[in-house]
């Protein structure tokens, strides 16, 4: 009898948990519907509102730059943000937080890869560079870029989110 009432418990607790995934499956993907923006955004480099964004000082090498940041747009569900970013001459070491993209827009950089590798970048020029990678960076003259930073959901959240992949193609097929 108590093997039965436990295998009842088994499948009821297993139904409540599918049924909370299913509840959020359907609640995230209202949320992702409703959020989804109707015009796209554009701007102009020369009137954009910028703000300072000074680099840490321990990751500067050579000069005194001088950096600030406008914020262009973000994602409805807030996973990537697209900025525009100017820095004066200067030498410095970069650590990326977030997964990035960039288009050089004015001036022209110099990007050292931790391999040695080397990269001239003018405008017109894309690069991309992962989360956690170090370059080091020579600003020869005033630099202007456009970045999509693409930021990690937490560990949990990216775990869940695998999972619910892996589910969704078993189930598919």
């Amino acid at each position: 009898m108590r093997r039965v009432r436990e295998s009842a418990v088994k499948r009821m607790l297993v139904a409540a948990a599918l049924l909370l995934i299913a509840a959020g499956a359907y609640a995230e993907i209202r949320l992702h519907e409703d959020g989804r923006p109707v015009a796209g955004t554009a701007i102009r480099p020369r009137i954009a509102t910028f703000s300072p964004a000074p680099i840490p000082s321990d990751w500067v090498i050579s000069g005194s730059p001088t950096t600030e940041i406008a914020a262009v747009s973000e994602t409805h569900d807030g996973s990537a943000n697209v900025y525009l970013w100017r820095t004066t001459a200067s030498t410095f070491r970069w650590t990326h937080q977030s997964d990035e993209i960039i288009t050089i827009l004015d001036g022209d950089v110099v990007i050292t890869e931790a391999d040695g590798r080397r990269h001239h970048l003018t405008p017109g020029d894309v690069a991309h560079f992962p989360v956690g990678s170090v370059q080091l960076w020579e600003v020869p003259r005033t630099l202007l870029k456009s970045a999509i930073l693409k930021h990690r959901p937490p560990a949990l959240v990216e775990a869940s989110m695998r999972w619910m992949r892996r589910v969704r193609a078993l189930v598919a097929g």
